[in-house]
């Protein structure tokens, strides 16, 4: 479809979507809903989105709008929402839309607020399109724990995975895995969280369980990975006998994964766990890597663009392991023909499913434009770097003429390509890429000479002059303005790199090429190229560094090096780069500086020398004149003076005076061509301006309206908090009173201490009593344990008397004497009974005068119970008094009640030992008469 007919439909639907924030009827509804449909529409899955792209104006507005609508959740139908979601999901596949969904247009919290309205009871279909989106733009973006929202998404996601449902656990999970990932906050306070201990648990129960699917297993193990990675479940997940089926399942979601989600967390867990060395050892010792890796190279051929960037991803952190790289090597050429290779081109020509050889399919990739098809090429680029360095510094042996004939084309195409400027900056940035990688891995492979001579013969010097040029004349390294005054993303620090590996390939192939020993070392000499070198030198990167260094430490052997405007170049770009470091957000963006930023200088031009002069020469300028006055005044007095004064005049000086006037010309055109210049970009700049502004005031109306928010919630706060300030004014008003109150009732209450001291002090002494008391019953309890045993002996002795009556006779007097000494004792026993049924009705008088006073206190207790609770600390203080008296006096009734039952019991047994003297006298009287008897 082509781009006006999508400006018409995007701009029907701004104004279906204003008509209905104005007036929501269901016809403005229903207007709506239809152009959602048809945005639905071209937005499916495989469509072109470059059109909305949030840079240009009309999409940009266009979300705006939908975002606004979005965010009246209680006013709007969920049927409406779904739609507006599901647009946007179609939108979020393209990356850069994704990216500013979250950054400039600030959906998240919009979607966060959607979930927590409409998600408090049970999970909907609104609430999972919320959820699946939320997950989808919020992979690889750091969130702010201190945000309100994201508290509540925290408090959401862990509900759901702790307490889990069918549908929705696996997209929680995922948003945990994005929420917690390079995220130390989030981190520590899921780590401090009250139901830690059971969110590790469910988590390991996933790993674990055998009902779990791959999803669930991937996403735990992230999350695991991220908060406990020094903790004890770390160690529990990864140990030793655990990591090979952890790597069959991640092998397997990457190889049989439904969706591109789903691959990209499982590359995502193996760049995260390979940074670990003995993880890295146990997967290069893994028993089914080979074929694992076989079958990952087959779906090059077979995947998407999405899907073919996660698997050069997954391959080039592979070709990091130690022992890997030669592994993914022989694969890679173990399914490659080189006698077919006339077909070599057909195939390449070709779409890229109908190529089997993972090796052609990467150089397929390889070969794509980044317009169409995003980072593959880059990837894919950077794979055959990899397996080219293994084969060349390998010694291995294979036929690099075949492999020379294959890749050798689509480099040079690659390198030849034009790249379009006045396009969107995204676009040449990654054409920029392109070249730079492409250059990278020239370089690599004309470290093997096969491939060298090959190279040699296709490679001409005005492929690096060309590549050189383009640099030379449009990057913005020579224009020496900041990225900050130019605005938005360039393509500048790609073109330097571009720049240094194309300078390092000339240094490499000059030995070997005509004429580009010469051409190299007049670059090298040339004042153009500083720019480039000191950038180079000053980069980030530290292979860009290291090749800067070698072509300075060679270019120092040249006589005409610029060695001196190469430090200045690097002290500028030093001071450049603090000044940004130092003003980065505190400089605001205006068109104003950015045209002054933008205008040449018009007053300077270069000499041959290197040095700046001024381009009016005063000595010519004044002979000029002369001839021009010597003229006018010949004219004035007639045609014989004015002949007279042309005879005088030489021709030469007056074909000077055209020169002079040509050279003016031609000056004021150079001056008029760079301000022209200078206004064209000047006016591209205020287009992207114009862009960044539409973005930016979309997310200050968020942030607005965010605010609007709070202001009306502080505003019920304050007004809370005026009628708890006048209710605590008229509560101290009346605890004043209370306290003078209180301070009578405290000195009443002193008296009363007093006296209870002196209760304390009766009870002490009773306590004391009490005591001696309790010693006596114990020993009573000793005698009595002495007289059952006596009572057991006896009975045991009446049976033998039964049995050896004669031995009874003869032993009835002994008895007799016990008896006597029995009736002693149980005389005394009397005694000590009289003595404590004395002592008991002394402790029950006492008792019960203990009784009255308690009543009586308890009286004055319920007297003083509302004066009690009105001070807390004097009534916990003397409400522990009483308890304790209570408890005391309960204890006390207690004990006596246990010292009845035991006299009781006493009284029992001794009733018992009565009976049994009574017996025995009786027993021994019957004997002695029956004695007596005998002997008449």
């Amino acid at each position: 479809m082509e781009n006006m007919e999508k400006a018409s439909i995007i701009k029907t639907a701004i104004m279906a979507a204003n008509q209905y924030i104005y007036s929501k009827n269901n016809s403005n509804m229903i207007l709506f809903q239809h152009q959602l449909d048809v945005l639905l529409g071209i937005t499916s899955r495989g469509s072109d989105l470059k059109f909305f792209h949030p840079r240009n104006l009309l999409p940009t507005e266009c979300l705006t709008v939908i975002i606004d609508i979005m965010r009246e959740t209680g006013e709007i139908k969920p049927s409406l929402i779904i739609k507006c979601l599901q647009l946007l999901r179609n939108l979020a596949a393209d990356k850069d839309i994704r990216e500013s969904l979250h950054e400039s247009f600030n959906l998240t919290p919009v979607l966060v607020d959607i979930i927590k309205h409409t998600c408090s009871s049970a999970v909907n279909s609104l609430c999972m399109e919320s959820l699946h989106l939320l997950q989808r733009i919020t992979y690889g973006h750091k969130m702010v724990l201190q945000e309100s929202y994201v508290q509540d998404l925290l408090d959401f996601i862990i509900q759901h995975i702790t307490d889990p449902a069918e549908d929705c656990t696996q997209v929680c999970l995922g948003l945990l895995v994005n929420l917690c990932k390079d995220n130390f906050a989030v981190q520590t306070h899921l780590k401090n969280l009250e139901n830690s201990k059971r969110l590790k648990r469910t988590l390991l129960k996933h790993i674990s369980g055998s009902e779990s699917n791959l999803d669930f297993i991937i996403y735990s193990i992230s999350v695991v990975t991220s908060v406990w990675l020094h903790d004890q479940e770390y160690d529990m997940v990864f140990k030793p006998s655990n990591l090979n089926p952890m790597f069959q399942s991640i092998f397997n979601i990457i190889l049989k994964g439904e969706t591109g989600m789903s691959r990209r967390y499982g590359v995502d867990l193996f760049k995260e766990i390979l940074k670990d060395g003995q993880i890295q050892s146990t997967l290069s010792k893994f028993s089914h890597l080979s074929a694992y890796i076989d079958a990952i190279l087959k779906l090059i051929p077979a995947s998407s663009t999405e899907t073919v960037v996660m698997i050069f991803e997954l391959l080039l952190c592979f070709c990091s392991i130690e022992g890997v790289r030669s592994r993914i090597s022989r694969s890679v050429l173990s399914t490659l023909d080189f006698n077919g290779r006339q077909q070599f081109s057909d195939m390449l020509i070709g779409p890229v499913n109908q190529v089997k050889e993972p090796l052609l399919a990467t150089v397929h990739w390889a070969q794509q434009s980044p317009d169409t098809h995003d980072e593959a090429p880059l990837y894919a680029l950077d794979f055959l770097t990899e397996i080219y360095e293994e084969l060349i510094y390998s010694n291995t042996r294979v036929k690099y003429s075949a492999h020379a004939d294959l890749i050798l084309p689509v480099l040079l195409s690659s390198l030849s390509s034009e790249i379009d400027i006045d396009t969107d900056l995204c676009v040449p940035r990654k054409h920029c890429k392109k070249k730079v990688k492409s250059l990278q891995l020239l370089s690599v492979l004309s470290g093997e000479d096969d491939i060298r001579k090959k190279m040699v013969a296709m490679l001409s010097p005005s492929v690096y002059t060309q590549l050189l040029d383009f640099q030379l004349i449009n990057n913005r390294v020579t224009l020496h303005v900041s990225k900050v005054s130019l605005g938005g993303e360039d393509w500048s620090e790609e073109g330097v790199h571009i720049v240094i590996f194309c300078m390092e390939l000339m240094s490499k192939l000059r030995k070997y090429m005509p004429n580009l020993d010469g051409l190299f070392c007049s670059l090298l000499q040339d004042n153009k190229l500083v720019p480039f070198l000191s950038a180079g030198l000053t980069s980030a990167d530290r292979t860009v560094v290291q090749t800067a260094l070698q072509l300075f430490t060679f270019g120092t052997s040249l006589d005409a090096f610029p060695t001196v405007l190469i430090g200045d170049s690097m002290a500028s770009c030093n001071a450049r780069k603090r000044e940004m470091t130092e003003n980065v957000g505190s400089t605001p963006l205006t068109l104003g500086s950015t045209f002054k930023s933008m205008q040449p200088p018009v007053s300077l031009s270069h000499n041959h020398n290197g040095d700046f002069s001024r381009s009016s020469n005063s000595d010519q300028d004044a002979s000029v004149q002369s001839i021009i006055e010597k003229m006018q005044t010949g004219l004035e007095n007639g045609w014989e003076d004015f002949s007279k004064a042309v005879k005088d005049i030489n021709r030469s000086e007056i074909i000077d005076i055209y020169e002079h006037k040509i050279q003016a010309f031609q000056t004021k055109e150079n001056h008029l061509q760079d301000l022209l210049d200078a206004k064209t970009l000047a006016l591209s700049q205020a287009d992207r301006l114009i862009a960044q502004y539409r973005s930016r005031r979309a997310q200050y109306e968020a942030e607005a309206h965010k605010m609007r928010k709070l202001l009306k919630d502080s505003e019920l706060q304050s007004e809370e908090h005026r009628e708890r300030l006048n209710d605590i004014m008229l509560q101290k008003e009346k605890l004043s009173v209370e306290l003078e109150q209180l301070s009578q009732e405290y000195q009443k209450l002193e008296h009363i201490s007093e006296e209870h001291q002196h209760l304390s002090a009766a009870y002490s002494d009773i306590t004391d009593r009490y005591e001696s008391s309790q010693k006596t019953l114990l020993s009573l309890k000793q005698e009595l344990k002495t007289l059952t045993e006596m009572h057991e002996i006896l009975q045991k002795h009446n049976e033998s008397l039964k049995q050896q009556h004669d031995l009874a006779s003869e032993q009835l007097s002994k008895l007799q004497e016990e008896r006597k000494q029995l009736s002693k004792q149980l005389k005394e026993k009397e005694t000590k009974l009289h003595e404590l049924t004395k002592t008991h009705s002394k402790l029950e008088s006492k008792y019960e005068k203990a009784e009255k006073e308690r009543a009586e206190l308890e009286t004055g207790l319920d007297k003083m119970r509302d004066t009690l609770n009105k001070t807390e600390q004097t009534r916990k203080q003397f409400q522990q008094q009483v308890s304790s008296l209570e408890l005391v006096c309960k204890q006390h009734e207690a004990d006596l009640l246990s010292k009845d039952e035991q006299i009781k019991e006493l009284s029992t047994q001794l009733e018992k030992h009565t009976q049994i003297a009574a017996l025995i006298h009786s027993l021994s009287s019957g004997k002695s008469e029956s004695g007596a008897s005998v002997a008449k």
